[in-house]
C-alpha cells in the first residue's frame, strides 16, 4: 500500500486505475520521453527567470536560460538516447523555444512578481498523506492568492475546462489548511496554444475537492485490498499512454504484474527494516523484546539481491513489449 499521494497521482488513479498500477504499485517506470523532457526545460527556464531581478527578464535572457537549463541535464541517463540526430535535437529545442515564446504573449515578467515558486505543499487528510509541489503562487493587487500552474500542452476547450482544475483544488487545499488563507482564484498556462484558463474559487469549492478526493483514497485503498485495478479506455489511450502494450484493453495476452507487484511490496518491506536497523548503532543493545534484536542483517540484503534480481528479469519480459 503506498503511504503518500500527490494530486497528479490522484488524477491518473481516477483516468485509468490499471496505469495507476503499472506505475506506482508494480513501478515500471515510463522512460523520460520528448514531450515530458521539454516541459521539465521550459519549467525551469520559466522558474530560473523569476528568481532574477525585473530588468533582467527578457526575452533573450528566458531562451538563454532555456538553453542552460537543457544543457546542465541532456547528459543524465534519462536524457542521453532522446533524439536519433543533432537535427532531432535541434528541432525539438526550436519547440521548446517556441512555447517560451507563446508565453511571452500571455505574461510580462517584468510586470510580474510570483510570491513563491516550487512551493513544497503537504497534509493530512484523516488518514491520506497528500503532498506536492506547486508552479508558482501569486499574490494580487488586493492581497488575494493566485495559484498557477504551467502546461507545456494544447488548451482544451472551454467548456471542457473545469476536470483539468482537480490537481490545483487540491493544492489549494492543502495551502488553506496550511496557512489559514483561502486563495481566490486558479490559473493554467497553455503554452501550445497561448491560452489561459481561470477559475474562481471559495470554501465550498475545496469542501467538495475534499470530499472527492478521499473518495478517491477510498477507492485506491480498496484497489489494494482487492488487487482489483480496472482499466479504463480514455482520450489519453490512444497517443499519450506507455503502457498501453501491456494493457489487456488492447493486448489480449497482457502478460500479469502481480508477481511484479509481490516483490516490488517485499522489496519496500525489508528495506523498512534495514533503515530501522541503521537507527542504532549496535544492535546488541536492543531490548530483547524488539522484533529487530535477532535479525540477521547480510541475510536481509540476500535476500534484496535475490529479489531484485527475480524483478529484474521480469522487467526485461515486460520492457520488451513496452519496446524499451
Amino acid at each position: 500500500m503506498i503511504k503518500n499521494l500527490s494530486p497528479s497521482r490522484a488524477s491518473q488513479f481516477k483516468t485509468c486505475p490499471k496505469q495507476f498500477k503499472f506505475s506506482n504499485v508494480d513501478k515500471i517506470k515510463e522512460p523520460t520521453n520528448l514531450v515530458q523532457a521539454k516541459g521539465t526545460t521550459v519549467h525551469q527556464a520559466l522558474e530560473d527567470l523569476y528568481d532574477l531581478p525585473i530588468d533582467q527578464r527578457t526575452p533573450e535572457v528566458l531562451y538563454d536560460l532555456f538553453r542552460k537549463a537543457w544543457s546542465n541535464v541532456r547528459g543524465n541517463d534519462e536524457h542521453v538516447n532522446l533524439f536519433d540526430s543533432i537535427e532531432d535535437e535541434r528541432e525539438w529545442g526550436q519547440e521548446g523555444l517556441n512555447l517560451l515564446h507563446n508565453y511571452l504573449k500571455l505574461e510580462d515578467p517584468q510586470k510580474l512578481e510570483p510570491l513563491e515558486q516550487e512551493r513544497w505543499v503537504r497534509g493530512s487528510i484523516e488518514d491520506l498523506n497528500l503532498r506536492g509541489i506547486l508552479d508558482r503562487m501569486d499574490e494580487d493587487k488586493d492581497g488575494n492568492l493566485i495559484i498557477v500552474d504551467y502546461k507545456s500542452g494544447k488548451a482544451p476547450m472551454a467548456k471542457y475546462k473545469e476536470p483539468r482544475f482537480f490537481a490545483l483544488k487540491l493544492y489549494a487545499l492543502l495551502i488553506r489548511d496550511e496557512i489559514g488563507v483561502t486563495p481566490k482564484e486558479l490559473k493554467l498556462i497553455y503554452l501550445k496554444n497561448s491560452t489561459i484558463h481561470t477559475l474562481k474559487i471559495d470554501d465550498t469549492m475545496l469542501d467538495e475537492a475534499k470530499v472527492e478526493i478521499l473518495s478517491i483514497w477510498q477507492d485506491i485503498k480498496n484497489a489494494f485490498e482487492n488487487n482489483e485495478f480496472p482499466a479504463t479506455k480514455n482520450a489519453l489511450c490512444k497517443d499519450w499512454c506507455y503502457y498501453k502494450p501491456i494493457c489487456p484493453l488492447f493486448n489480449k495476452e497482457a502478460p500479469s504484474t502481480d508477481k511484479l507487484r509481490e516483490i516490488v511490496e517485499k522489496i519496500a518491506e525489508i528495506n523498512e527494516t534495514l533503515d530501522a536497523l541503521e537507527m542504532f548503532e549496535n544492535q546488541d543493545e536492543l531490548p530483547d523484546s524488539s522484533p529487530l534484536k535477532n535479525i540477521n542483517i547480510n541475510e536481509l540484503k540476500d535476500k534484496i539481491f535475490s529479489l531484485e534480481g527475480e524483478k529484474e528479469r521480469i522487467l526485461t519480459d515486460i520492457n520488451s513489449l513496452l519496446g524499451k
